[in-house]
């Protein structure tokens, strides 16, 4: 497997051209036509999909909204076992996700939130604004009742569902602003997202290992209260300043204000254990995960037929690749009315980083973040993983993303001031399609090494590739003619990366990655940083 200059020119130059026409339309114009359509679906007794969730790919909408992201604060407790990932704490972590996911898409199926998506330990979900000039008070409180009841549902169902095994702790960030949203998915991988500087900033907010309510400063100016300059960031509402917000959602009588919201809780969790009896939903009190391996490549992943009974687990390399100044970008282009040419960079880019992963170097997109990808790579036979030549292989699909990425910035033209920060680790690594079930389910690579590779791509900043700790200590020799002793470089493409493997350099054992594992020594990322 291999990255080719010229097969790339041409697949980046057919995306360019083919990329359809793109349609910018403000929420209130789309909202009109989706309300119409919804009407004649609901009529003939159809089946509908949340606005915004399964845009087609030639439409862009411009929207005011609450970006609001709730991490697990406390995943590693359930993650690790006495400091070490293994199969039955992967199980455990897997349940807890599947637990946490399903109570997230309850609450938001009897809310006004969307799920915009999951990421290991974190939701990402948005409320729209319906009205004209920007977030009201009024949809704020939507989004401060939202996550009242989504703790409240939570509780709940670990208490009742889950034998209490999970006594799990949240931080929630939220922002407000206008974004872009826009969808490059289909079926089961659905790919919604919006694109802007209030949902990345939602996502620092959501990041730290403290539990808590985190609001940027254009929230608490909304709210009336007091600027706290720098350190709006680390300040978070306390318990009764949150209630009370969410208090005034549940007197509009918008979302189920007439219930108790213990009550509101109760119902919830009733039909969900309904839904358990039926066999409609899994039982989180009897495990259910089963593990194998899968032979390589990681391409042919069909993750529509995963499930928590037939899942991935296995040493394999996270990468996560990140197009960094991307929020400015797209935050300029709103502003100057020139969205259709940065959301046309941006599928394009994100189809051709794909292509690289899948086509170029046989391994799996998990899913886009905002203007990042997730992919998991692998080599070997069809009972075991060969680390060394794992780590190559990612290293060499870091060199053709950003050589892909060079081509693209030529073909598309100004995205000068973009830059692409790459991260690898290796690790062993579950993979399987959790949560509700249906279209609505949710793909997941969760563990220390998504974790690390995603801290490596951020340790980036601008540019460059960063290669974990045990992505380090497997790769052979020869690259560290490439990198610094921390695995750093912030200037290459693919062409160094195969010089540096192809030269001649003395062998050395790779490790055994259960001997050789490198403890995790930092806890799990809350929210992606770079998420736009």
């Amino acid at each position: 497997m291999t990255w080719n200059r010229a097969a790339a020119f041409a697949r980046i130059s057919k995306l360019a051209k083919n990329t359809p026409e793109l349609d910018v339309q403000r929420f209130e114009d789309y909202r009109r036509v989706y309300d119409e359509e919804k009407a004649i679906r609901a009529l003939k007794k159809l089946p509908t999909t949340p606005p915004l969730f399964s845009l087609p790919k030639n439409k862009a909408v411009v929207v005011d909204t609450v970006q609001i992201y709730i991490a697990i604060t406390n995943y590693d407790e359930y993650r690790l076992h006495e400091g070490r990932e293994t199969e039955r704490s992967h199980e455990r972590a897997m349940r807890l996700l599947h637990l946490y996911y399903s109570a997230a898409d309850r609450v938001i199926e009897a809310s006004a939130a969307q799920r915009v998506d999951f990421h290991s330990g974190r939701v990402h979900t948005v409320i729209v604004e319906r009205e004209k000039g920007g977030v009201t008070r009024q949809t704020l409180a939507e989004a401060f009742a939202f996550v009242e009841d989504f703790k409240k549902v939570a509780e709940t169902a670990n208490k009742e569902l889950a034998g209490g095994e999970f006594g799990i702790s949240f931080r929630v960030g939220i922002d407000i602003g206008t974004c872009v949203a826009i969808n490059n998915g289909t079926g089961c991988e659905q790919e919604p997202m919006f694109l802007g500087s209030a949902a990345n900033h939602a996502a620092k907010l959501a990041f730290g290992n403290e539990p808590g309510v985190y609001v940027s400063s254009r929230v608490r100016k909304l709210l009336g209260k007091q600027e706290t300059g720098i350190l709006t960031d680390f300040l978070s509402l306390t318990d009764d300043e949150v209630k009370l917000n969410a208090a005034r959602q549940y007197a509009s009588g918008l979302m189920e204000g007439s219930l108790d919201r213990g009550e509101f809780a109760d119902q919830i969790v009733n039909k969900w254990r309904e839904d358990i009896r039926r066999e409609q939903a899994p039982d989180f009190t009897n495990p259910s995960f089963q593990f194998f391996h899968k032979e390589p490549p990681l391409r042919e992943i069909d993750y529509a037929e995963l499930q928590p009974s037939k899942s991935i687990r296995m040493p394999l390399v996270s990468l996560f690749a990140d197009l960094c100044g991307y929020t400015d970008y797209i935050d300029t282009a709103v502003r100057l009315g020139d969205i259709r040419d940065a959301v046309r960079a941006l599928f394009v880019i994100r189809q051709e980083f794909q292509n690289v992963v899948e086509q170029d170097f046989g391994g799996r997109k998990v899913r886009f973040i905002g203007d990042c990808i997730h992919a998991v790579l692998a080599e070997g036979s069809r009972t075991d993983t060969d680390e060394r030549r794992s780590v190559s292989t990612a290293a060499l699909c870091a060199g053709g993303l950003h050589s892909s990425f060079g081509l693209c910035k030529s073909v598309l033209g100004h995205l000068d001031s973009l830059g692409l920060a790459v991260g690898i680790e290796l690790g062993s690594t579950p993979i399987s399609r959790i949560g509700i079930g249906g279209d609505r389910s949710v793909r997941v690579a969760s563990s220390i090494a998504t974790t690390r590779s995603e801290q490596m791509q951020r340790d980036c900043e601008d540019n460059g590739l960063k290669l974990g700790p045990n992505a380090l200590q497997a790769a052979p020799a020869a690259l560290e003619d490439l990198v610094d002793e921390n695995g750093h470089t912030s200037v290459l493409d693919y062409g160094d990366v195969a010089t540096c493997l192809s030269a001649t350099a003395p062998a050395v054992a790779a490790p055994n990655y259960a001997r050789a594992h490198v403890p995790p020594t930092a806890p799990e990322p809350r929210a992606h940083l770079k998420v736009e």
